[in-house]
């Protein structure tokens, strides 16, 4: 949609679809739900200039390339099902595996699932294209279900594997920094949720500012007053924010807004101003959260220093 922060730096910037440019089902969020229900909404417009469903870019690029980026093969069980299927479901034919089509195997096969027919009224995506609002599928999500679907021996999720713990004893062995006393952890403001969201002229009405919130203590001890410009000093790095107290923030810790500090080319956005906070953090692979392979973006540890 727009040539941001990220993407100006590639060499090929593809246009992607818009919600409403595209079919959707919230396929993997459902679950979440308290209140069981599923939803398919279909595009209402066309999409514009070249732009096209992110699925069929991946698909082509991957085509031309000569691999398979969709995990529906002969020696996977989604393609051992739709070549099954194909043999047994008249219309099925050689028909090619789209997101669509996936999805429609994915309902008709659950467990609400029409069976392909044999069982009335059941969920399929012609069924749910009559109820675009959506359809709920039960007044509440199963319980008492655990011992069925936690496959760990013994019947119970295990909440201390060792490699777990060994991370949480490095974490408290970690010495502490004289240079850099406090700690700056992420905050999500209800209009900054999304990066993008800085570029709607709606959502950035009023006094919006970038903005750190910084417990009283914390400031008087680096002389910083309320309102007051300040510098955040990582060891990789510095930005300059606005110092706003609250008694919210626990002493030791300091919490700035994601999503700020634009320079792409996003007008709204870039005017709004603000700092990256990303500045702060390292791009050291080594420190690199080594289990789940993700960035350590909390807790890094920061001094301030008032500006001017």
């Amino acid at each position: 949609i727009y040539v941001n922060d990220t993407n100006r730096i590639a060499d090929y910037i593809l246009p992607a679809t818009t919600f409403l440019e595209r079919d959707d089902i919230p396929l993997p969020f459902t679950a979440f739900s308290p209140t069981p229900y599923t939803q398919y909404t279909e595009r209402v417009v066309e999409p514009y200039g070249e732009a096209r469903e992110e699925w069929r870019i991946i698909d082509a690029i991957a085509t031309r390339i000569g691999v398979q980026p969709f995990a529906v093969g002969p020696a996977r069980p989604a393609g051992r099902l739709l070549s099954a299927l194909r043999r047994r479901v008249p219309g099925l034919g050689s028909a090619r595996p789209t997101p669509a089509l996936l999805a429609d195997l994915a309902l008709r096969t659950g467990p609400y699932g029409d069976r392909f027919g044999l069982r009335r009224n059941g969920l399929s995506l012609r069924m749910l294209r009559r109820h675009p609002h959506g359809v709920v599928l039960a007044d509440s999500i199963a319980t008492g279900v655990l011992r069925n679907v936690v496959r760990h021996k013994g019947g119970r999720v295990r909440l201390d594997p060792d490699e777990i713990i060994g991370e949480l004893r490095a974490l408290s062995a970690r010495p502490a920094d004289p240079a850099y006393p406090l700690r700056v952890i992420g905050l999500r403001e209800l209009k900054s949720h999304n990066s993008w969201m800085h570029n709607a002229e709606p959502l950035m009405r009023g006094d919006r500012e970038h903005a750190a919130r910084i417990n009283p203590k914390d400031a008087a001890v680096a002389g910083i007053s309320d309102g007051d410009r300040c510098r955040v000093t990582s060891a990789h790095g510095a930005i300059e924010v606005t110092a706003r107290l609250t008694e919210d923030m626990t002493e030791g810790t300091v919490a700035i807004p994601h999503g700020w500090g634009h320079d792409g080319g996003w007008q709204r956005a870039n005017a709004a101003g603000g700092a990256n906070v990303n500045d702060l953090m390292s791009t050291d692979l080594a420190d690199v959260e080594r289990l789940a392979g993700m960035s350590n973006l909390n807790g890094v540890p920061i001094r301030l220093d008032p500006v001017g």
